[in-house]
């Protein structure tokens, strides 16, 4: 095992000592679980956010299942969590458990946030490694856009050896909502470095799911599922939809974790997004619309037309 692996191992081994129940799928989630708690939601750049007089606030809440469809809220969690700044700081956070396990942050500062919840334990001589994570972006177009370019790549953290990260589109920024047709790719890494032949699996809100293995340069590239198809009148372009994407990597690996022996070693990632409409989507139906009232115009003028010659054309007269 490399002396980084050694260091995570210890450093984890002394912060993350409340364990969540073991084979089970956890991710963050910025989906209120209850009506009356996504009242006080707003959409925004970094997806949901609760907006107060000081700035956006991001709360999300703790669940478990490996597809947003059925998973469920945690009531409890004890297990602490990593904030990464958009200026590299780093913040130790705790869940509320006050109804359901939930974490609530300031974004003070323009650019993404990164909350990493890293849960292992020894089961049955295996190390299971789970990272929680959720990227947030905080941004006000009052602040201008000249300086986010910088600010658009993506983190690597070093705090935990298996990641899972988002590449950026070639024309990221930070108005660039990922709608459906985009090609979305993720990148899988264990110590940094790319791995091959990771599971990667992708769930939509509606239920739709894929999985593939990640190729040499650790990639999978999921083609966003187009699932929206209301009446012309009651199609939105902001509407947003929810995906979840599950990173699984296992290795042959041996040692001694707060001490347990084990065998081969876990790792599970994941990591929530969120979706649009296509803006050709939006296009097609708002040509689609035009051309039907172009149509329906020149119906009525025609059948109106059509009347009035009729009309003319047929008088009655009285001879003298």
């Amino acid at each position: 095992m490399s002396m980084h692996r050694l260091i995570v191992t210890f450093l984890l081994g002394m912060l993350f000592v409340n364990n969540l129940p073991a084979s089970q799928i956890y991710w963050l989630s910025d989906i209120a679980p209850s009506k009356e708690q996504a009242k006080e939601m707003r959409s925004s750049h970094g997806g949901m956010v609760i907006q107060g007089k000081q700035g956006y606030s991001k709360k999300l809440w703790l669940r478990k299942g490996d597809s947003i469809v059925d998973s469920t809220y945690v009531e409890q969690s004890d297990v602490p969590l990593i904030l990464v700044a958009p200026n590299a700081s780093q913040t130790q956070v705790a869940f509320s458990n006050k109804g359901y396990a939930n974490i609530t942050y300031e974004m003070k500062n323009e650019g993404y946030y990164n909350l990493f919840m890293i849960d292992r334990q020894v089961v049955d001589g295996v190390l299971q490694e789970n990272v929680l994570k959720n990227e947030a972006l905080s941004h006000s177009c009052r602040n201008g856009h000249g300086h986010v370019k910088d600010m658009v790549p993506p983190l690597y953290f070093k705090g935990t050896s298996f990641d899972i990260i988002r590449e950026r589109l070639p024309r990221e920024s930070f108005h660039l909502r990922i709608g459906s047709g985009d090609i979305v790719s993720y990148k899988v890494l264990l110590d940094g470095k790319p791995v091959s032949g990771a599971t990667v699996t992708m769930s939509t809100q509606k239920g739709w799911t894929k999985t593939l293995k990640t190729d040499s340069e650790g990639r999978a590239a999921f083609e966003m599922i187009r699932d929206y198809y209301p009446p012309w009148h009651e199609f939105k372009k902001r509407h947003m939809e929810n995906f979840l994407i599950i990173a699984k990597y296992e290795s042959n690996e041996s040692g001694i974790y707060q001490g347990k022996h084990y065998n081969n070693i876990h790792y599970t990632a994941t990591a929530a997004g969120n979706y649009y409409p296509s803006a050709r989507d939006y296009k097609s139906y708002a040509y689609g619309l035009l051309i039907g009232l172009i149509g329906l115009t020149s119906s009525v003028f025609f059948i109106y037309f059509h009347r009035r010659r009729r009309a003319n054309q047929y008088q009655e007269k009285r001879l003298a």
